[in-house]
């Protein structure tokens, strides 16, 4: 193995790459979202304190008016199944290569719902489906944009309420329209637009995808092509990584990610990582930007939001977290918590308190200059956050300590 790579070189070249570094920080929100793919969406607030981390003045509005306004962000189902917000040109290359498994699993799931509350008999399902559909999609296009509770009077089967976890602590209900148009967003019938409420809310108002972003075509691309863009995309943010993390992040199958990786044929070398071992992969051209890349000598220290694209990257997270403190910072689902880096290692954790301070907690020494470095992330997050408080959505026994 002729390339092989020191690991602190490797993480300060990634921090640099995923604009983490005080000098590399990005000018502005669309650059800041492609250079890390797109940004993880299953929280509201996790696009904008990623989009925070990596830009010296980042402004709420200023990914509002992307979304909303010029909207060349958009929010699509892709890596893993879970919510991204993703560039609007890029939108097809996302949605092509991961439409065929959510047809599958947005028909399962209506299906057992719409046969689960007697809406449908067996074997009518899928008819039924079409039917609301073609509902909901004229009522929409008649208002423009439209809130699940303004389709569900409209659309009366949509306000059915199933009850899951029936004798459970955990309890409850949800109406059957949250799952159908979330369904339809998947299919590319409909697209998540503004939320009604604050910036933290999750409460959509959905609008035809062909009006919101008529410039969108979904078919633009085969399955195949948009499978290899997506792992070459992969590899040009978070290589050097293995075939097993590039699995992981996009959750393709095994066979669905060698067959990506092939598609990119010879642009993909093999590394080897001082400490970790052989099998990492890279573009040719990135191994040679690592080996002129110039790397700073003073410390560094930097906050990630939970779920952050960054600590989500990778399966094998060795390279930055040592495994005897992984379970402090991915709870049992594998969600990651906000993290506390120095140097291109997580060495904590950090979390809002109700008054709205930010504190964190350390399981790894760090340098003494290191901690004013942490000081004045902490002060700048607090200022961004403005006393506003996250409802935190994971934790673990380290984060619950803290509080």
């Amino acid at each position: 193995m002729h390339n092989s790579l020191d690991i602190t070189r490797v993480n300060r070249y990634l921090a640099h790459k995923q604009r983490l570094l005080p000098g590399s920080r990005a000018a502005d929100v669309m650059h800041a979202t492609r250079d890390i793919v797109a940004l993880h969406a299953t929280g509201p607030a996790g696009p904008y304190l990623s989009l925070w981390a990596r830009m010296d003045d980042f402004e709420r509005a200023a990914l509002e008016d992307l979304l909303y306004e010029r909207r060349e962000l958009a929010r699509v189902i892709c890596m893993r199944s879970t919510l991204h917000l993703v560039p609007t040109a890029e939108f097809p290359l996302f949605f092509q290569a991961y439409i065929q498994r959510v047809r599958h699993e947005s028909r399962r799931r209506a299906k057992f719902l719409l046969e689960g509350m007697e809406l449908a008999q067996s074997g009518e399902a899928e008819s039924l489906l079409e039917l609301l559909h073609a509902r909901v999609l004229e009522f929409v296009r008649g208002r423009g944009v439209a809130s699940a509770q303004e389709i569900n009077r409209a659309v009366p089967e949509l306000g059915a309420r199933y009850t899951y976890a029936w004798g459970k602590s955990y309890v409850g209900e949800f109406s059957i329209g949250t799952r159908i148009l979330g369904g339809m967003c998947d299919l590319g019938l409909l697209v998540r637009a503004r939320p009604r409420g604050t910036w933290q809310s999750s409460l959509y108002e959905y609008a035809p995808l062909s009006d919101w972003l008529p410039d969108v075509v979904l078919d633009s691309v085969t399955a195949d092509a948009a499978r290899s863009w997506l792992v070459g995309r992969y590899l040009t943010t978070f290589g050097p990584a293995t075939l097993d993390d590039a699995q992981w992040w996009t959750g393709f199958t095994k066979g669905e990610t060698k067959k990506a990786l092939a598609g990119l044929g010879q642009e993909v070398v093999e590394v080897s990582i001082e400490g970790l071992g052989d099998g990492y992969l890279m573009l040719a051209d990135d191994v040679e930007r690592l080996r002129d890349f110039t790397a700073p000598d003073e410390p560094y220290a930097f906050l990630l939001p939970t779920l952050d694209p960054y600590i989500m990257g990778y399966g094998d997270r060795r390279r930055f977290l040592a495994p005897e403190h992984r379970d402090k910072i991915i709870e049992r689902a594998g969600n990651a918590v906000p993290t506390v880096w120095a140097n291109g290692r997580v060495v904590g954790a950090w979390l809002q308190r109700k008054d709205g301070s930010v504190t964190y907690g350390l399981f790894e020494l760090v340098e003494e200059d290191v901690l004013p470095l942490l000081e004045g992330e902490i002060r700048r997050l607090e200022g961004f956050m403005g006393g506003e408080v996250i409802a935190s959505r994971y934790y673990t026994p380290f984060t619950r300590a803290l509080r």
